[in-house]
């Protein structure tokens, strides 16, 4: 197996690592709305709020992973990053 393909391989676990951590993460997510109390007191997020919030973040790590894997491809084929061109581009 050549280099590449054993950091792909390596990047690949640590990812499924992360999803299953995100998962264990979403189950006490579920368990804290789920223990809610049913009126709220002032200041505090609705479960609807919660899972706004839940899947902003989710929008924003996907993003990362997106622009993560544009600025390897770009270092990969010996071009620069993506932020390098996205910065020219707004110049």
């Amino acid at each position: 197996m050549t280099d590449y393909q054993t950091n792909v391989t390596d990047l690949q676990k640590q990812f499924l690592t992360a999803i299953q951590k995100v998962g264990e993460v979403q189950a006490k997510l579920f368990e804290a709305v789920r223990d809610m109390p049913t009126t709220l007191e002032s200041g505090q997020v609705t479960p609807v709020e919660m899972v706004e919030k839940s899947f902003d973040f989710v929008t924003q790590v996907l993003d990362t992973q997106r622009d993560m894997t544009l600025r390897l491809i770009g270092v990969a084929a010996g071009g620069t990053s993506t932020k390098t061109r996205t910065a020219k581009q707004a110049a």
